[in-house]
């Protein structure tokens, strides 16, 4: 007797909800052919199971109803497995020539209606090589397309879908935000907390004391979604989203990766979007500065400390045996009396000394470089070439993006010359051009950009006095007058490195030109690309 197991699937649940769709076309076409071959054959034909995977990509195996045949395989319970068309049960050419192999070794034999072959033949397994190779081609060339399409969207500044608190989506355009004043207000909320407490908890506390909650919602799937209160989760990812100061990220999984590293149209980056901000970009990049000096320092940048370490968090190391040093305290007689001191970390060195000998040798110091004829001209010729040293590449963007639109420009005439022999192709001629737009639009985007960098890098000479006023400035880091993460903040953009023994001190001095070319007491954007630094 053949027990089979008809495989049944489709790619999307909006298919699944389909009463007369997909799904029960193929279970009528299966179980039809079970009876044809059952009433005509020397044997009988029965279906012991439906194995049906609603909304399941066939990329890969990972689908409930499959694994669950494979279990039904090797108990035996059914031999035959049967599927409309191979494109069902797979789209990978690697996993349908490994289940082949599956049936085969355990004596299950495998029918495809739309696709007849015989796997026990050389031409048999040619055959579903071939078909599964144009299945996995078809996915492929599909997912293409759709990741074109999001993409060329998201640099328009379009929305790409989903529900965004204080935000609701615009019904009469399409990739639109409309703001929702009510969820404006609690938004606005959220960071102003944040900005006083410092604490992403302590917002969580406050939201849920004045009585707000998350938007109650439906699903695309039908799923109804009730009003929450606000969580740690949702209240972080708040507070970090662009979206609220009217950018759209581009790429953001890719934002914490090594830029050079990825591919240009895999690279983070953010554009202006479609939709009005609600959070002034002041207090937006306050707290972006806020969110990443606390995961830094793991610490509470905007509560007061009990006792601040200036030099902690990787700056300062110890000249003897070259390992990091920290801060640290100890009590004297009877602990009437604290002592705070920077001690090595290495086990076998421990070399220390006290906090506050250390910090005014690094101030002592950087005030003598800011008033020494010898140092400060090598700091000042480094920090120039460093400038000039990025130039080559941008150089090199900007004529490969010239490079581009040539040839699009070109490809876009030739296609226009020819447009009218081209008779029943147009279609695809005015597809290809809307591509050609679409493209041009993006490189053109990207060749401004690398343009003004060039201006900006080309203007960006840096003299002695600018470096003498910032360091002379950034002295004020030792004093007591701005809060904690500020004098880090401050610290970080003019120096690089601190060694220390009991006898020298060797500062390594990084100055940024974006810091250099204002006061220190300005903030810069939270967009801003990083600028170079000079050791």
């Amino acid at each position: 007797m053949k027990r089979c197991g008809l495989y049944i699937r489709v790619s999307t649940d909006r298919q699944a909800k389909v009463q007369e769709g997909s799904l029960k076309n193929q279970d009528q076409l299966l179980t039809q052919h079970v009876e044809i071959r059952s009433k005509l054959g020397q044997e009988p034909w029965t279906i012991v199971d439906r194995y049906v995977d609603e909304g399941r990509s066939a990329k890969d195996t990972n689908r409930p109803a499959y694994q669950r045949m494979v279990e039904d395989v090797l108990r035996g319970r059914i031999n035959t497995v049967m599927c409309v068309a191979l494109s069902r049960i797979s789209r990978s050419t690697r996993d349908l020539l490994d289940m082949v192999a599956f049936f085969k070794k355990h004596g299950v034999e495998f029918v495809c209606l739309k696709e007849d072959f015989d796997t026990t033949t050389a031409q048999g397994k040619c055959f579903v090589t071939i078909m599964g190779a144009l299945n996995e081609f078809e996915r492929e060339q599909a997912g293409e397309r759709t990741r074109t399409a999001i993409l060329a969207r998201a640099e328009r500044g379009l929305w790409s879908g989903g529900n965004l608190f204080g935000y609701e989506l615009d019904k009469e355009h399409g990739g639109y935000l409309k703001v929702n004043e009510r969820e404006a207000q609690i938004v606005n909320f959220a960071f102003q907390a944040y900005l006083k407490t410092g604490s992403v908890l302590r917002t969580v506390d406050a939201l849920r004391e004045a009585g707000y909650f998350t938007r109650d919602y439906v699903s695309r799937q039908g799923t109804k979604h009730p009003p929450k209160p606000f969580s740690h989760g949702k209240v972080y990812y708040l507070l970090q989203n662009p979206a609220y100061v009217g950018k759209k990220e581009i790429n953001k999984y890719n934002r914490h990766r090594v830029q050079e590293k990825v591919p240009e149209e895999q690279r983070y980056r953010v554009v202006d979007a479609v939709w009005p901000a609600i959070v002034p970009e002041k207090t937006f990049n306050e707290a972006q500065r806020l969110l990443k000096e606390n995961a830094e320092t793991h610490n509470n940048h905007a509560s007061p400390t009990k006792h601040f370490y200036l030099l902690n968090g990787g700056f300062l190391f110890c000249h003897k045996c070259g390992a990091q040093m920290e801060g640290r305290n100890g009590h004297g007689h009877k602990g009437r009396k604290v002592y705070y001191y920077y001690y090595c970390k290495n086990r076998n060195c421990r070399f220390k000394l006290p906090q506050d000998q250390i910090e005014k040798v690094c101030h002592s110091l950087m005030g003598s470089v800011a008033t020494s004829d010898r140092v400060l001209p090598k700091v000042v010729d480094k920090l120039n070439k460093k400038i000039r040293s990025s130039m080559p590449t941008l150089m090199t963007e900007r004529n490969r993006f010239e490079g581009d639109l040539r040839r699009i420009n070109g490809e876009a005439q030739t296609i226009l010359q020819r447009a009218d022999s081209l008779a029943s192709g147009k279609v695809f001629a005015q597809e290809r051009l809307e591509q050609l737009a679409e493209q041009r639009r993006h490189i053109e985007s990207r060749l401004a950009k690398t343009r003004q960098e060039l201006i900006e890098v080309e203007n960006c000479q840096v003299d002695e006095n600018r470096v003498r006023k910032m360091l002379t400035e950034t002295q004020s880091i030792f004093g007591e007058d701005l809060q904690p993460y500020k004098r880090k903040q401050l610290l970080r953009s003019a120096l690089q490195r601190v060694e220390l023994s009991d006898q020298t001190c060797q500062a390594g001095i990084k100055l940024s030109p974006a810091v250099l070319g204002s006061s220190p007491w300005n903030e810069p954007d939270a967009f801003a690309a990083p600028s170079p630094a000079v050791p």
